[in-house]
Parts: structure tokens; sequence; C-alpha cells
């Protein structure tokens, strides 16, 4: 069975960086005072809350909550934004924002800086707690955030994964249970980029023409197929929000861009995805030998690469998919790559400075016009 990741983490960490959450996990209040439920009961709700963390914090507990809506307050707990006659996130009425209004009006602000730049999110993968989501962070910050990234700013979506490699089919139920839970979250960014730029009252002088990306590891693909699925069934019209799609290790099946499965439509959310794969991936192996018998996109690739999606690029990581890091973990299980190993994460950090696949040369060998094999 696959053993859960030990994280790679520079120790000199001096340089503060202020993490973005969103989070699904469960609101305890003790003593009058909100705090999220960062154990492993795996409850995943309906509710979306937002938190910042410190990077030079070496508590994970050390996060700040943002408050959120009263529920009998006009706008709390909205599915549909445009169902109200008042603006959500400019709302005259309401100078002192909470929520997403704060989270999304912050990050914005943030992004336009001077200093701004890309945001990067991420929905990470099963057997991952709450301190396994900030050392994702971690490594986010270790492999795409520096001098000449483009990325500035990171943001990780914590499911309330069971953090046991032997929950694997309790967090599948988690996964789609969350994934509906960020699709909420998708349709309010979309509500509030309306309401800044294109409304009649638009607030924002102008977008700040940085991006967002989006990297997506192991059964955190599932979230975003099932966030996809809540956007098709919910007839939204799809906003192409990210610049670069990544799937890493994807834990889905292998027909998922078979039309009518909600990744045929995933290229309607980006310009360009990239899919990693790894033949020898045991995490992946093992998921499918006892829990799911179909393929998995993570060691097979798309099933068939002549009916894609346009913009969808594959690449193989399988050669180098162990280099580097001689740990047990990555030597054996091979799973985590997409941040271990160099050859991996210096080829998405070029995807995400936007270079032309073929224009990216090092350590790739072209197999076809939309496949790779990195060596």
């Amino acid at each position: 069975m696959p053993v859960k990741p030990h994280f790679l983490i520079a120790s000199n960490y001096t340089i503060y960086m202020k993490y973005h959450i969103i989070t699904n996990r469960r609101i305890l209040v003790e003593n009058g005072i909100e705090k999220i439920d960062t154990t492993n009961d795996g409850l995943p709700t309906d509710t979306l809350r937002f938190a910042t963390f410190d990077s030079t914090s070496t508590d994970p507990q050390a996060y700040t909550l943002i408050p959120d809506k009263a529920p009998s307050q006009p706008g709390a707990a909205v599915n549909n934004v445009n169902q109200y006659d008042v603006q959500y996130y400019f709302n005259d009425n309401e100078p002192v924002k909470v929520g997403s209004e704060k989270f999304f009006l912050d990050l914005y602000h943030e992004m336009a800086s001077p200093d701004g730049g890309d945001v990067l999110v991420m929905y990470h993968g099963f057997n991952c707690d709450w301190k396994c989501a900030i050392d994702n962070l971690r490594n986010l910050e270790k492999c795409f955030v520096g001098a000449g990234s483009p990325i500035k700013h990171l943001v990780i979506f914590s499911w309330p994964s069971r953090g046991s490699v032997m929950r694997y089919k309790s967090d599948v139920l988690d996964a789609i249970t969350s994934g509906v839970a960020i699709g909420r979250c998708f349709q309010l960014l979309c509500e509030f980029f309306y309401e800044a730029f294109n409304g009649l009252t638009a607030r924002l002088p102008k977008p700040c023409n940085n991006k967002i990306h989006l990297l997506c590891h192991s059964m955190g693909n599932r979230v975003l197929e099932n966030m996809l699925a809540k956007l098709i069934s919910d007839g939204n019209k799809f906003s192409s929000i990210f610049e670069e799609i990544i799937l890493a290790s994807p834990d889905v099946d292998n027909i998922c861009f078979e039309d009518p499965q909600p990744f045929s439509r995933l290229n309607s959310l980006g310009r360009r995805i990239h899919v990693y794969y790894n033949r020898n991936d045991l995490a992946l192996t093992v998921s499918r030998k006892y829990e799911n018998p179909l393929k998995r996109l993570g060691t097979d690739g798309p099933s068939s690469l002549n009916n894609l999606p346009s913009h969808i690029y594959i690449i193989d990581c399988t050669e180098v998919a162990c280099q580097t890091d001689p740990s047990v973990n990555n030597t054996l299980v091979q799973h985590w790559y997409y941040d271990r190993v160099p050859k991996v994460y210096n080829d998405i950090l070029s995807v995400l400075k936007g270079t032309n696949d073929e224009a990216i040369q090092a350590n790739r060998v072209k197999v076809s016009d939309i496949k790779y094999r990195l060596t």
C-alpha cells in the first residue's frame, strides 16, 4: 500500500508569503470562537470558508479564519447570487467585507499590486490531512515561486480527506461531495468577475491581466471532475477562468475525456491542459487493483489521443518519476513526482510561464504533436 508522503521542505524559510485556503471542512465553535475542524474525520460540508496562513509559521494551526456572514443576513449562503437585487461583492451597505467577498477582493488587490503576479490554485489528493495541505503549499512555493516565475500567490482547496491510505473508498465519496462544494466557489468567482468588471456598475478599475492556474494532484482530479459535473448539471455558462490546468498523477478513469464524461468539457475552463502520468505509479496501480478496476489517467494516459478536446497535452514521466528523490516513498510509490523530481516540476514551471509546448525542449522527447516523454 502507498505510504504517506514525506515532504521536502526548505529549512531556511525567512520570506513571508501569505497562503490562501478554501475549505469545506466543518467549522467548530469553542468558547464563542470559530475554528476549522482539522481532524481526519472526513466530514465534508456544502459550506465554504476561507482562511489565510503565514508561510513563516511552523504551526499548521496558526491560520486566520475569515469571518462569514450570519445565515440571516441578505446574500448569505447563496447558490445563485443573481436571484438578489443587491450587489453581492460591492454592496455599499456592507463596507466591511467577509467570506468570499473579502477573500476574492484581497486576492485581487494582491495580484494587481506592483509586486503582484499569477496565482496557482491546488486541489490536493487523498490521504492528505490539514498539515499535509499546508506542506503542499510549502512545496508549491519551493517549486513554482521565485525568480523568473510568474507565480506570486498560492491557493489550496483543503477538502477533508481522512488522512489514511486505508480509507480510500471514503475519500472517493468525500471528493465527490467536495467537488460540488468547490463548484459553488467557482460560481461565486464568476459572479465576482461579473460584478467587478462587466456589470453595469463595475467597481474595480480594470482586470489586473495576471493569470489564474490550476494544479490538481491525484484524487484532487476527482474533485475537479465533480466540480465540472456540477457546473454542467446547473447549466452554467462556462468561463475560461484558468490559463493553465495541470493534471498531475490524476486518479480518474482514463476514459474521462470521452463524451459525455465531465472532462470532455474541461477545455472550456482553461486555455491549455497538461496531463502528467507515470506507468509505474504504485498508488494508482493499487487503487485500480483493489478499489476501481478501470485504467487510471495517471498510469495509462487518456484511452485515446485521437478524439481529445483541443489544447490537451500528454507528458509521460515514467522514465524520470523516481529520479533525484531517493526516499522509499518516491522510489517505490512514484506518486508525488510533480513536486519531487526537478525534471518534472521544471517542465510544469515552463508550462506555467506560458511557453509553447513545441518550444519546451529541456528533457522532452516529442512522441506526437500532443504527447511528450520526459527523459
